[in-house]
């Protein structure tokens, strides 16, 4: 097993902006029509996931390290005449589970039918209020673990009920960054004559996981690493595991684009032995950016 390790001791402070409004309207009305496509960031800048990227309808719906896989990716689409619009990913719906209207009311993926429990509004561009219930797309606890699932809940504003469409994230958003480093390291090969990585939803999971924990720690290491082969088979990851590698990166104020952590990479001979390693066949990139706006970043091989 291959493990590049360069640490930093620098640490940091993870902060989430508050965000308040004081009064909740009785009946929620559409700010604009439009379809929107892309991640929907919340709490803690986490994405609106559907956990396992399953299909199946009544698959929970939770927050996750935004990885840029397709269950992150939601379409938010106006019904031309009625009132409140789909928010759809994998081709199912965003669900209130058993059309409940009642506080903490558990949201799932269910098969698109057009029911008021799967009617969504964007009020004031920042919350999900479903129009039958009244009631706001929510944060269980307000708990910004992976695997917090979410809920319906009386509309209070708080940062649990904000979330943030892709197109809202700025330019460098971190499924774009993400493709950005895959791209760049696949440059990289094939200038020293490599054969182009793949890359895979369950290696970009298992990276994601370690972007995260930098994140959360506020200091760059391999903090999941030991234990890929668990989380590659917890995310589907189908095919044998032959040798990993890992880089990492992340500090207060560096490496906030993918050119200068590429490179930064390419510069350390350690780093650099795993993108250019012939035994390396799939990879996947994690991206974190915490409440300070520091970048933490993840690239996992597996052969």
């Amino acid at each position: 097993m291959t493990l590049a390790l360069k640490k930093s001791h620098i640490w940091g402070t993870l902060a989430v902006a508050a965000m308040g409004i004081a009064a909740v309207p009785a009946t929620a009305q559409a700010a604009q029509a439009a379809q929107l496509t892309g991640q929907v960031v919340g709490l803690g800048g986490k994405c609106l996931d559907v956990r396992g990227g399953k299909t199946a309808s009544g698959t929970p719906v939770q927050i996750y390290g935004c990885n840029g896989t397709a269950s992150q990716r939601w379409t938010y689409t106006e019904q031309p005449g009625e009132i409140g619009s789909t928010v759809s990913a994998l081709g199912k719906c965003l669900d209130v589970a058993s059309s409940g209207t009642t506080d903490r009311t558990p949201v799932q993926l269910w098969d698109c039918n057009g029911s008021p429990a799967q009617k969504w509004v964007r009020y004031q561009g920042d919350v999900l209020i479903n129009p039958r219930s009244n009631k706001c797309l929510d944060v269980s606890g307000g708990n910004t673990a992976d695997n917090t699932p979410v809920q319906i809940y009386t509309c209070n504003f708080t940062p649990s009920q904000v979330w943030k469409w892709g197109g809202d994230q700025g330019q460098n958003p971190p499924a774009a960054l993400q493709r950005q480093v895959f791209d760049l390291v696949n440059n990289y090969r094939v200038q020293h004559g490599k054969a182009a990585l793949q890359y895979d939803d369950a290696v970009a999971r298992a990276a994601q996981d370690e972007a995260n924990e930098q994140a959360r720690r506020g200091q760059q290491g391999h903090w999941t690493f030991a234990a890929i082969r668990d989380s590659l088979a917890r995310y589907g990851y189908s095919r044998p595991v032959g040798p990993l590698a890992e880089n990492a990166a992340g500090a207060p104020g560096f490496w906030k684009d993918a050119p200068s952590v590429v490179d930064a990479w390419i510069k350390e001979p350690l780093h650099e032995q795993n993108i250019l390693g012939d035994a390396y066949k799939y990879t996947g990139v994690g991206v974190t950016v915490d409440g300070n706006g520091n970048y933490w970043w993840a690239q996992d091989f597996v052969g």
